[in-house]
C-alpha cells in the first residue's frame, strides 16, 4: 500500500490504522469535518460527509479506502440523535461512491464500516452467528446496519472490491469503551451488568488494526467480514478479568438491568450498548488463514493492563 484514503479517519480506530500505515511508510490521507491537531496522524483534508467537494481528487491514485465516518451510537437515542446517527453513515456512504466513480484512477479496494449488532440477539449454548447468519435482529440499529449496508453495495462500480466490515467492541486504552469499563473496574464497580449472561463479542485493537489491513491486501476477498476475536465471552466473565486485572482485590459491585437502564438516563446512552447479546465470530478470517494475536480475552487483557 502506497497511498491509503480514511474518511472519518481521525477517531480512535482511524488512528490506530494510520500509525501502522505510517510506520511503513504509507502515505495516509483523512477525511475529516474538524481540523489536524498535534498529535494527529495523517494529512488532513477537509470533508462534510455529505457532498461532493475538492476531497474527491484524493481518491485518484489511492490504493485503498475506508469510511469509518458515523455519528457516535454513545448517546441517548432521541428523533434527533437517530436521525444524525443513520444519516452521517448512509450519507458518506453514498457520497464515496459517486467520488469512487468519477475516479479514473481510484482505489481498488473500499471497506466501510459496519457493525456486529446487525445480528439477533443470542443467548445460552447456541453457536456464534458467523457471515452466514441470515438470523438478524430488528429494532433502530439492526436498520442503520442494513441501511449502512445496502449504501455501500447500491452503486456498481467496475474493478473496486467492496467490504464491509461488522465490527464488534474494539479494545485499546486510547479511545472505546475499554477506558470506561477499566474506569469502572478501579472504582470497584466493575461486576456484571445486567443478567451478566449477554455475549459479548470484541477484537483487541492490535488486531483491528492487523484484519483492515489484512482484507486491503487480500485481493480475492470481498462481502461482509465479521471483525471479532475467536471466542467471544459473557458479560459476567469479561467483567471478572477485568476485576482481576483492575479492581481493588478484586471487587466489584453488580449493575442489576434497573440499574444500567437508570444509568443510562444519566449518562445520556442507550441501555442495549450493554444488555444486547453480542455471539459473533467470523468464518472468513480463519477460512482464509487471518492469525489473531490476541485470540483470547486473557491474552488481550493482560497486554492491556502492562
Amino acid at each position: 500500500m502506497k497511498k491509503v484514503v480514511l474518511a472519518g479517519g481521525s477517531g480512535f480506530l482511524g488512528q490506530a490504522l494510520a500509525r501502522s500505515l505510517l510506520s511503513d511508510g504509507c502515505e495516509v490521507v483523512i477525511f475529516s469535518r474538524g481540523p489536524s491537531t498535534e498529535r494527529a496522524l495523517g494529512r488532513f483534508v477537509p470533508w462534510d460527509g455529505q457532498g461532493l467537494g475538492e476531497w474527491k481528487a484524493e481518491l485518484e491514485g489511492a490504493d485503498a479506502l475506508l469510511n469509518l465516518t458515523g455519528r457516535s451510537v454513545d448517546c441517548r437515542y432521541s428523533k434527533e440523535n437517530r436521525k444524525l446517527i443513520l444519516n452521517s453513515r448512509v450519507d458518506s456512504t453514498k457520497v464515496l461512491g459517486e467520488a469512487i466513480r468519477g475516479c479514473t484512477d481510484g482505489p481498488k479496494v473500499w471497506l466501510n464500516s459496519s457493525t456486529a449488532t446487525l445480528y439477533k440477539d443470542r443467548r445460552g449454548d447456541l453457536a456464534p452467528h458467523d457471515e452466514g447468519s441470515q438470523d438478524f435482529g430488528s429494532g433502530f440499529s439492526v436498520e442503520v446496519a442494513q441501511a449502512w449496508e445496502k449504501a455501500l453495495g447500491e452503486p456498481v462500480i467496475e474493478g473496486v472490491r467492496k467490504v464491509a466490515l461488522r465490527i464488534s467492541i474494539v479494545l485499546g486504552k486510547d479511545g472505546g469503551a475499554f477506558p470506561v469499563m477499566r474506569r469502572f473496574a478501579k472504582l470497584g464497580l466493575g461486576g456484571a451488568q445486567g443478567p451478566g449472561s449477554q455475549w459479548m463479542s470484541w477484537l483487541h485493537i492490535d488486531d483491528w488494526v492487523g484484519v483492515t489491513r489484512f482484507l486491503m491486501e487480500k485481493d480475492d476477498l470481498s462481502g461482509a467480514v465479521n471483525l471479532a476475536a475467536p471466542e467471544p465471552v459473557t458479560n459476567s466473565v469479561f467483567m471478572k478479568g477485568m476485576r482481576k486485572c483492575f479492581a481493588p482485590l478484586g471487587i466489584g459491585l453488580p449493575a442489576p438491568s434497573l440499574a444500567v437502564h437508570l444509568g443510562a438516563v444519566f449518562l445520556r446512552t442507550a441501555p442495549e450498548l450493554v444488555l444486547k447479546s453480542r455471539k459473533v465470530v467470523s468464518s472468513v478470517l480463519e477460512e482464509n488463514g487471518y492469525r489473531f494475536k490476541y485470540p483470547t480475552l486473557a491474552s488481550a487483557l493482560e497486554d492491556l493492563s502492562g
